[in-house]
């Protein structure tokens, strides 16, 4: 090996020089696991000792991805085209957002009331497995699904799912799950009945910007693109009125890190008003470029549409989860 190399590997390790003090090393990785930018030198308290296996693999893949970032040459500048890198001559900061917020333009549903939240989206779903023997070879299954849910605030409601047909992304996978029926994904449909406290929703913030700014943008290490998360899994639960739909635009609008970019349309049609905010940009960034979280927001009522985390050279985002309906209603679907 290279003499250079383990120089290069040990001036490029974050965690360099730091003592980690007796504890759990790994929680400390399953930390890391949601939480790339953040290196606290103390360990959690030892618990789920089950999953130290596949957290050490975990932590093998952050080790490859470190040699990577280590020996690849620097980047001197980045321009529009080069790869594996989106267009930017789009990218400005988020006005756009407080343009929508400022005209924002009542639903069906504002001013109404109802014993249940009602909510209607469509998603992109799947899993994996790793094959046995190991070498890092998985199996993997996707499956279109649609989730209509009605949701009272003491937990109690109902979930309609249908998931449609499996798909493989290779042979390997489809003969994995031939030979292992009992492994595939249930497709289909199921209705399940929920009674008071089967589920706990996520508490809405006060309709304003601070509030949301504590409530969604965390952990504040993981940077601006845990914020569309935040906006994200909030939508995937709770129906929001027009001042918290106007307090959520006006949160993301002063996240620095978040960007408009133009305008695009989800795989229903619907045109909306497109930001991202790319990963790994917390106060100790990640190296190079890690990936974006896009969110699109209808120009008029400012619902989110859709949200997503891929999209391809052309700066168009595969959108991997659309809201199609909302409302209040008293009646289980």
């Amino acid at each position: 090996m290279n003499r250079r190399i383990p120089e290069m590997l040990a001036d490029a390790d974050p965690a360099r020089g730091v003592d980690v003090g007796p504890g759990d090393v790994e929680a400390l990785l399953d930390r890391a696991r949601t939480d790339v930018t953040s290196y606290a030198p103390v360990a959690p308290a030892r618990w789920r000792p089950s999953r130290l296996v596949p957290l050490g693999a975990f932590a093998l893949v952050l080790v490859a991805a470190a040699v990577f970032a280590a020996l690849r040459p620097p980047v001197v500048s980045l321009t529009p085209g080069t790869p594996g890198m989106l267009p930017e001559p789009t990218a400005v900061p988020a006005p756009c957002l407080v343009t929508i917020a400022d005209r924002l333009q009542a639903t069906r549903y504002d001013g109404t009331s109802g014993r249940y939240e009602y909510l209607h989206l469509a998603r992109s779903s799947g899993m994996s497995m790793e094959l046995p023997g190991g070498g890092g070879r998985f199996a993997s299954a996707r499956y279109p699904e649609e989730t209509t849910r009605w949701l009272a605030e003491d937990g109690s409601g109902r979930v309609h799912e249908v998931r449609g047909a499996l798909a493989y992304p290779d042979e390997e996978s489809q003969q994995f799950f031939s030979a292992n029926p009992g492994l595939r994904p249930r497709t289909g449909t199921t209705t399940t009945v929920l009674s008071p406290g089967e589920v706990a929703l996520l508490p809405l913030p006060a309709a304003d910007p601070d509030a949301f700014d504590q409530a969604l943008y965390q952990p504040r290490d993981n940077g601006p693109s845990h914020a569309l998360v935040g906006v994200a899994d909030l939508n995937r639960e709770r129906i929001l009125d027009a001042a918290h739909r106007r307090a959520v635009l006006r949160f993301l609008a002063t996240t620095d890190g978040v960007v408009c970019r133009g305008e695009q349309t989800d795989p229903e049609g619907r045109p909306g008003v497109v930001v991202s905010a790319d990963r790994g940009r917390g106060p100790r960034p990640s190296p190079g470029y890690q990936g974006r979280e896009y969110l699109l927001f209808d120009p008029h009522t400012g619902e989110l549409l859709a949200d997503g985390s891929g999209a391809d050279a052309t700066g168009a985002v595969t959108w991997s989860t659309r809201y199609l309906e909302r409302g209040r209603t008293d009646v289980l679907g």
